[in-house]
């Protein structure tokens, strides 16, 4: 087989088309393939954002109920407390208790997401990325099986079970996706990613539509709703086991299922139009998590505080619809599967444009201004959370899986990198008298013109002349320059 070097020698545009002998059809198993991988993300996430899902207050007073480390930590007596002292109680100290018992239970997953992902690419090199995948599924059960097991215990071990399960998170992240790359090929493939791309906002949509239901049908007891959760990523699990398989003979895509070594596909990674997707991609992250953690706060804020002043229900129902707009990207993906292969960066700079003007009119208390932000939110999540991950292997497809895995665990930690930082602005800005929307014009927009630029810089570069032709479509496809040129 052939190095990129090789092909860069001759000449070869390793963006402009696919191996030879590659199917332009999509092979039919390709699709329950990519439907078992996205079921087993998405009951990750239900069992991730189970706190949200059943809202952060009734799963604090559960703990405060139920669980006496909490009850130790916050002063909370039940024996003590009943009647209008336990109301006052909860007056007083609700709100400061919820913050804590949330960012606790949330941010533990982020951190071992964080850890997991370059080792992934480890694992989809070593057994490939269905057995990845596997892995992923067992060490979320076992970090679910410990949180389960110590809701009504140990507060420190709930959060190691937290901890553990982000770990199985970053598993999911990058050999989901990978499982899906070497079974499409390149004139599909941005769809079939972006529908994957969809796990995370249809798991937390459906968990915060219907969690408090399922919690109802559970008896209102969260540890029957954990080992639910349980029970329903096992099962996913199983179905992956029995559906996914790699492709054969012809079926498979012009990325290879080879699992190559790791120094092998380092050249595709000396590309500046790879690392500007990085980049822009932790950018997103960040500017997006300000809305998915914020906007329904401001939508039930109350008009002299600078809010929208609508009632918690529509405020939430509002809310959650838009911050689950990245169900939008397969839209984004099949746009981008039209754009000639040299042209594919169009997609997320128009995204990123599109969020940066979302930032420059969010949080306004104004109908229509309020209205056209709806429009570009949606128009910037359906084209960069449909978008990014597909362009990884549009870069790095002759590395193989494992190039594209490497590309992914980037990708991952651009993620949770990004989200970290959102929350810091808002509490410096908040604690420093700034209304949401002078928070936005100060941390954001500045932020979003940046990634704008990175937007442009995935541009692949004109060649000059045949001597640099070669080059050209390298870079253009992430790999390496000619040698001697």
């Amino acid at each position: 087989m052939r190095s990129v070097l090789d092909c860069s020698r001759k000449g070869e545009s390793i963006m402009a088309k696919p191996n030879e002998g590659t199917p332009q059809k999509t092979p039919a198993y390709a699709w329950p393939c990519l439907f078992a991988s996205l079921f087993i993300a998405v009951t990750l996430v239900w069992e991730w954002q189970w706190m949200p899902g059943v809202t952060g207050g009734t799963a604090t007073k559960w703990f405060l109920f139920n669980n006496p480390d909490i009850q130790a930590m916050f002063g909370f007596s039940p024996a003590e407390l009943q009647g209008e002292a336990l109301g006052a109680w909860f007056g007083q100290n609700l709100g400061r208790t919820i913050g804590v018992v949330m960012g606790n239970s949330m941010s533990w997953v982020p951190i071992g997401a964080i850890i997991m992902a370059f080792p992934t690419t480890f694992l989809v090199q070593k057994i490939g990325p269905k057995w990845s995948s596997i892995i992923g599924v067992c060490i979320a059960l076992v970090g679910a099986i410990i949180t389960t097991l110590c809701l009504t215990g140990s507060w420190t071990g709930y959060q190691v079970g937290r901890f553990v399960f982000g770990l199985a998170l970053a598993c999911t992240i990058v050999s989901g996706p990978t499982c899906v790359s070497i079974w499409f090929p390149g004139a599909t493939r941005g769809r079939a990613m972006a529908i994957w791309s969809t796990w995370a906002p249809i798991g937390i949509f459906t968990v915060n539509m219907w969690g408090g239901n399922v919690l109802d049908l559970c008896g209102g007891n969260i540890v029957t709703l954990n080992w639910l959760w349980i029970i329903l990523m096992a099962v996913a699990g199983v179905v992956f086991f029995f559906v996914f398989r790699e492709p054969r003979g012809d079926e498979v895509s012009d990325v290879s299922p080879e699992r190559k070594k790791l120094r092998e596909v380092l050249p595709f990674f000396k590309s500046r139009q790879l690392w500007s997707l990085i980049i822009l991609f932790a950018i997103f992250n960040y500017m997006n998590y300000a809305f998915s953690q914020y906007l329904k706060t401001w939508l039930a804020m109350d008009v002299a505080s600078g809010g929208m002043g609508w009632e918690a229900g529509p405020a939430g129902l509002v809310g959650g619809i838009l911050c689950a707009c990245g169900i939008l990207g397969p839209i984004g993906g099949w746009i981008m599967d039209k754009l000639p292969r040299e042209r594919k960066w169009i997609a997320p700079l128009l995204g990123i444009i599109s969020l940066t003007v979302c930032m420059l009119l969010s949080f306004r208390a104004n109908t229509p201004i309020f209205a056209l932000y709806a429009l570009f939110f949606c128009i910037g999540n359906m084209f960069l959370n449909g978008c990014c991950r597909p362009m990884v292997p549009t870069y790095v497809f002759k590395g193989g899986a494992t190039a594209v895995a490497f590309g992914l665990s980037f990708l991952t930690c651009g993620q949770y990198l990004g989200q970290i930082p959102t929350s810091w602005a808002f509490q410096y800005g908040t604690a420093a008298g700034m209304s949401y929307s002078d928070i936005m014009m100060m941390f954001f927009v500045p932020v979003g013109a940046i990634g704008i630029v990175f937007g442009l810089l995935m541009k692949p570069s004109k060649p000059k002349g045949d001597a640099a032709g070669a080059a050209g479509a390298a870079e253009a496809a992430g790999g390496a320059k000619p040698e001697g040129k």
